[in-house]
């Protein structure tokens, strides 16, 4: 019952942000070969932050995408891209381009979903 009320308020957010614009509305596009790749496992990703020790630049935050929803949405905004509902942790510096994910590697070795368009603050 809570997972299904967390599941409509955030339906009812992405409603009003469409309906009447807000300040955390962003611009999400997902390259088609990554939109078939998701849609295999599910409808939704999300993109965290994963701490990065960078040797002599020290500690940075980057950005990671993860197949399926997160385990706390109320930590995220949330987006929709060619049918494929995208939650974003808060905090998030966006490029004014907007957020791009998409499919790196090879089919026939590995594939991994990876983002371009955004980072968060160290």
């Amino acid at each position: 019952m809570e997972r299904a009320f967390a599941s409509y308020c955030l339906d009812v957010k992405i409603f009003l942000n469409k309906r009447f614009g807000a300040d955390n509305m962003f611009k999400v596009s997902v390259a088609e070969d990554a939109r078939k790749f998701i849609l295999k496992k599910t409808e939704a990703v999300t993109v965290k932050a994963m701490m990065h020790c960078g040797g002599t630049c020290g500690l940075t935050m980057i950005p990671v995408v993860w197949e399926g929803e997160p385990s706390e949405p109320e930590d995220y905004d949330v987006a929709i891209a060619d049918g494929i509902k995208v939650y974003i942790l808060k905090d998030a510096v966006i490029d004014p381009e907007g957020v791009k994910i998409f499919l790196e590697g090879d089919s026939f070795i590995y594939q991994a979903l990876e983002v371009k368009g955004l980072r968060y603050p160290a």
